[in-house]
C-alpha cells in the first residue's frame, strides 16, 4: 500500500506493529500449551499402560548404574543432532548399549513399575528416541511374562537381508551325461545360473567327479583274474583261517616305452647363459627306448626302518654295434647304440 508522507498520520490508514508482536505472541504461546499437553497425556498413557503390564509379584535383580558417567565412547558416531534425542533418525544400537538401557530402566524402577518420565530421562541419557527405549522394556516385559531369560538384543539379524532361494537339484539327475561336462553346459540345461550352480557345489550339493576309461572284461578275463587272485593263498592257512602269502620271493617286471626326447622343453637358465641347441633327424619320429624294471616287496627291520626298498634294477633293450660307414658323427667302426625289437623271444 502506498503511503504519502505529506498528509497527516490521522488520515492514513496504518498498521499497529506493536498491536501484531502481541498477537503474534500470543498464537505462538497457545501452539506450545497445545503441544505440551499433547506431550504430556502421551507419556501419561505410556506410563500407564507400563505400569499396568508389568507384574507386581516379580522382583528385579538390583544393579548400581551410576547415570553421571557416559555409556558411549567419545568417538563413537552419533546420527543427527546430539542434544535433540527424539529425531527422525533412529540409531542402531548394539547388544551391549540396549542391555546398558534395560539395566538403567531397571535400577530406576521399584518392583517392575517405572515411575513418570522414566523412559524420557532415560532416553537423554542415552541420545536415543523415547520408543526405542520403551520397545526395550517391552521386550522385557515379554521375556518375564513367558518365563524365559531376559534378552533384549537386536532381531535385525535374524530377520533382515535378503531370503536364501531354494535350489532345486532334482532335475539334474534327468540330464544327459554329455551336457553334465561343465558348469556352463549343465547350467543352460537345467535353466540355472552359473554362479548358483558354483555356489552349490562349493556347499557340497554338487559333487565333481573324473571318470576314467576302464578295460572291457569278458567272462573269460573273469574268470582268470579270479583264478590268479585265488593262488595267491597260502595253503598251510586253508581252508579254516585263509591268508595271501607274503610275496617276499616274487619279482615284479614291467616293461615301458620312454621317447629319446621331447619336442619342447622347459629349462631355468642365467641371463648370461646361451640358450640350448636341440637336433633331431626328424622330430615326428624321436627315437624310443623299451626298458624293463624288476621290482619287489620292500624289507624293514624289527625297528621300522626299511633296509631294502625293493627296487632290483632298470635296463634298457638296446644293443652296442660298430658304425658301418663314415659319417660327421663319426668313423667307421665305432661303437653305436641302438635300439632292438621287443618281443616274446627277446623278453
Amino acid at each position: 500500500m502506498a503511503i504519502d508522507l505529506n498528509l497527516a498520520p490521522v488520515d492514513v490508514d496504518l498498521f499497529d506493529l506493536n498491536e501484531a508482536a502481541a498477537v503474534e505472541d500470543e498464537q505462538a504461546a497457545a501452539v506450545e500449551d497445545e503441544q505440551a499437553a499433547v506431550v504430556e497425556d502421551e507419556q501419561a498413557a505410556a506410563q500407564v499402560d507400563v505400569q499396568d503390564a508389568a507384574p507386581e509379584d516379580v522382583q528385579p535383580a538390583r544393579h548400581h548404574f551410576d547415570l553421571n558417567i557416559p555409556v558411549f565412547d567419545e568417538h563413537e558416531e552419533i546420527h543427527g543432532d546430539d542434544e535433540d534425542y527424539g529425531n527422525n533418525q533412529r540409531r542402531e544400537l548394539t547388544n551391549e548399549q540396549r542391555q546398558q538401557i534395560y539395566e538403567a530402566l531397571l535400577s530406576l524402577s521399584n518392583r517392575g513399575k517405572m515411575k513418570r518420565d522414566t523412559t524420557t530421562l532415560v532416553a537423554q541419557i542415552f541420545n536415543v528416541k523415547r520408543s526405542l527405549v520403551q520397545a526395550i522394556w517391552r521386550r522385557a516385559k515379554e521375556c518375564r511374562e513367558l518365563g524365559i531369560p531376559i534378552d533384549v538384543s537386536s532381531r535385525k539379524p535374524k530377520n533382515c537381508g535378503r531370503k536364501k532361494i531354494q535350489v532345486d537339484l532334482s532335475q539334474v539327475a534327468h540330464v544327459p551325461l554329455r551336457r553334465r561336462r561343465t558348469i556352463r553346459s549343465l547350467a543352460s540345461a537345467i535353466g540355472m545360473k552359473k554362479s548358483t550352480l558354483h555356489k552349490c557345489l562349493k556347499e557340497g550339493k554338487l559333487r565333481r567327479h573324473s571318470s576314467s576309461l576302464k578295460p572291457y572284461l569278458k567272462e573269460a578275463n573273469k574268470k582268470q583274474r579270479l583264478q590268479f587272485c585265488v593262488s595267491m593263498l597260502d595253503e598251510s592257512t586253508l581252508p579254516h583261517n585263509p591268508k595271501f602269502r607274503d610275496m617276499r620271493n616274487i619279482v615284479h617286471l614291467d616293461e615301458k616305452w620312454f621317447n629319446g626326447t621331447k619336442k619342447t622343453r622347459t629349462m631355468y637358465l642365467t641371463p648370461d647363459e646361451d640358450d640350448p641347441h636341440r637336433t633331431v633327424q626328424n622330430k615326428n619320429f624321436i627315437t624310443k627306448v623299451m626298458f624293463l624294471s624288476a621290482q619287489t616287496r620292500p624289507r624293514y627291520d624289527h625297528e621300522g626302518n626299511c633296509y631294502f626298498d625293493g627296487k632290483i634294477g632298470l635296463w634298457p633293450f638296446v644293443r652296442e654295434d660298430q658304425a658301418k660307414r663314415r659319417s660327421q658323427n663319426r668313423e667307421r667302426g665305432d661303437p653305436v647304440t641302438k635300439t632292438m625289437i621287443v618281443d616274446r623271444q627277446t623278453m
